[in-house]
């Protein structure tokens, strides 16, 4: 892969230089969370820069020179690229972020590489001290880089729908003004058959419209012979029947002019009877015109009508008050939902309840910005729920004007991104809340809060005696064990090995003292015997300082408990 064609890749996803986006800012928190490094970043090769599509850790920069870049190296190789401490590699030595700000010593980068095999940029990691990674946090990197690869693509993928279907919508338009155009100047001759003597009589357009001099003289013979056989055979039937019966010609029929040019010529006509005798009278129009514009306009109609149905995008339509008024086959199967059951339904009414609040903010955006993007969730007809990332606009030359929405449904990577969440912050045994967990409470703007502390006593002699998959069962019951009294917000995490912690928000003195003596009481159900300790924060103090006084008071009462046990003769 040349970088001529790298680059044009890059260029194709048309993300450069773009706004953040909610999906992307996600992967970014994700790969943090799940490293605890404290710098990361979605990086673009592109030129002679790398510029970032988000990042965390890294305010008010969006772009750093390309020959500075770490991630050049990266995007080399298929591989995840770690650099334990930069200023023992020779490649990173003397870079100018190694001995200057950010001061980089550990990095960790995954490339993103397109389906086609483009290596366009990278999902990076940055530490200021050395560090090794894991195997799995190398392995859910890459994963994440791939996650990101695909939102790019799908992306573009969308944005390029979007611009055909405004392609179609315009040239639609286009169709309409060159009708109505030609309507105004349309030229109408006129004409006039005596039934008696067939004596036959045009007006000065219809000798030009059949491109005769003006001093042509027809009968209906010659006039016929300018129209083809089923043509000719046609126009003699209905002026038959209008002579006979007086039935109205209403015909669009083939023509030939003198010079041999094709038509299509409109001609009506009527009977009528007076003192001038029996005649037909009528009129004659060229539409070629408008015949060419309405079968164009019939092609392009049924182009918009396939794209409309085959594509894998979903796309719908809804009015400003949010009643569906299209969706195509995609959407539908989206949904579980056949198309003929969405119509005519409320938004409303395939939204969650608890996000109703959310869809009418939606729809004042779309009033007021005429266009809007997003992540919307919706009930599927299994009760599901489905993650469309949309970007929907306001059609204001309807009448009434209508929103137009594309989306492509992305609940599988919502979900898989929820779940690498919920890896980075859960303790796989115990399915507790980890240290992470509380690095992301650090990191909030936190009201007073309480935290139970708990040491597990002699655990170290179980795990000796009985054997490590006893000592598991034993961590998991004790998990269960702090989570019976605990209420909605309030959860229990594992602070590593035998530690234990229960996060109170918003805790008052009662609130813990009961649950010390919910657990004292309990204490006989527990699997096995433990200390505590808790504290109330104290602002400003950090969350470590919260527990840190929590860990003192557990510390003491153990030390006032072995004080108070007699001991054996």
């Amino acid at each position: 892969m040349t970088e001529r064609a790298r680059q044009a890749a890059l260029e194709s996803l048309r993300i450069l230089d773009s706004d953040p986006e909610p999906f992307f800012d996600a992967l970014t928190r994700a790969a943090h969370a799940m490293t605890g490094m404290p710098v990361a970043m979605i990086s673009l090769i592109d030129g002679d820069r790398q510029w970032f599509k988000a990042h965390v850790g890294l305010e008010a920069v969006t772009e750093t020179a390309r020959d500075i870049s770490f991630c050049t190296w990266t995007i080399q190789s298929d591989s995840v690229l770690e650099v334990h401490d930069a200023r023992e590699d020779a490649r990173f030595a003397t870079n100018p972020t190694v001995i200057g700000p950010p001061y980089v010593r550990h990095y960790l980068g995954a490339p993103i590489r397109l389906e086609g095999g483009s290596r366009i940029g990278t999902l990076c990691l940055l530490n200021p001290e050395p560090g090794v990674a894991t195997a799995e946090q190398r392995e859910a990197l890459a994963w994440l880089a791939r996650v990101a690869a695909i939102g790019m693509e799908q992306r573009a993928s969308l944005l390029n729908r979007i611009a055909e279907s405004n392609r179609l919508h315009r040239q639609l338009q286009r169709s309409q003004a060159f009708l109505e155009r030609t309507n105004t100047l349309a030229k109408v001759g006129g004409w006039e058959l005596a039934l008696e003597s067939n004596a036959l009589d045009w007006t000065r357009e219809t000798r030009l419209i059949h491109g005769v001099p003006e001093d042509f003289d027809p009968n209906l013979g010659a006039a016929l012979s300018f129209y083809p056989d089923t043509s000719r055979v046609e126009l003699e039937d209905a002026i038959a029947a209008c002579a006979r019966d007086g039935t109205a010609i209403d015909l669009t029929v083939r023509a030939t002019t003198l010079g041999g040019e094709r038509s299509w010529l409109h001609i009506v006509g009527q009977r009528v009877d007076d003192a001038a005798g029996a005649r037909l009278i009528g009129a004659i129009q060229d539409v070629t015109e408008q015949r060419s514009a309405t079968d164009a306009l019939a092609q392009s109609e049924a182009r918009y009508r396939r794209l409309f149905q085959h594509s894998l995008g979903l796309i719908c339509t809804h009015t400003l008050d949010g009643v569906i008024t299209s969706v195509n086959p995609a959407a539908s199967l989206s949904l579980g939902r056949p198309e003929a059951e969405l119509l005519g339904r409320s938004l409303t009414e395939i939204i969650p309840g608890e996000k109703q609040g959310q869809l009418q903010a939606y729809l004042q955006r779309v009033r007021e910005n005429q266009s809007d993007s997003g992540l919307m969730e919706l009930v599927a007809e299994d009760g599901s729920r489905r993650y469309w990332a949309y970007h929907n606009v306001l059609d204001t030359e309807a009448d009434p004007p209508y929103v137009l929405g594309h989306a492509q449904d992305i609940t599988t990577q919502h979900l898989q991104e929820r779940q690498l969440l919920e890896m980075a912050i859960r303790d796989p045994l115990t399915r507790a809340f980890n240290r992470r967990y509380l690095a992301e409470l650090a990191q909030q703007q936190l009201e007073a809060w309480g935290c139970p502390v708990f040491d597990l006593d002699h655990f170290k002699e179980i795990n000796d005696s009985l054997g490590h998959a006893h000592g598991d069962a034993v961590l998991v019951e004790f998990a269960a064990f702090l989570s019976a009294p605990l209420d909605e917000n309030e959860v229990v995490v594992r602070l590593g090995g035998d530690e234990f912690l229960v996060f109170v928000p918003g805790a008052t003195l009662g609130r813990l003292q009961a649950l010390e003596a919910d657990y004292q009481a309990r204490a006989h159900t527990a699997p096995v015997r433990f200390s505590g300790g808790c504290a109330i924060s104290r602002p400003p103090e950090t969350v470590a300082d919260t527990i840190n006084r929590a860990d003192m008071k557990l510390y003491e009462r153990r030390r006032r408990e072995r004080r108070s046990t007699p001991t054996g003769p």
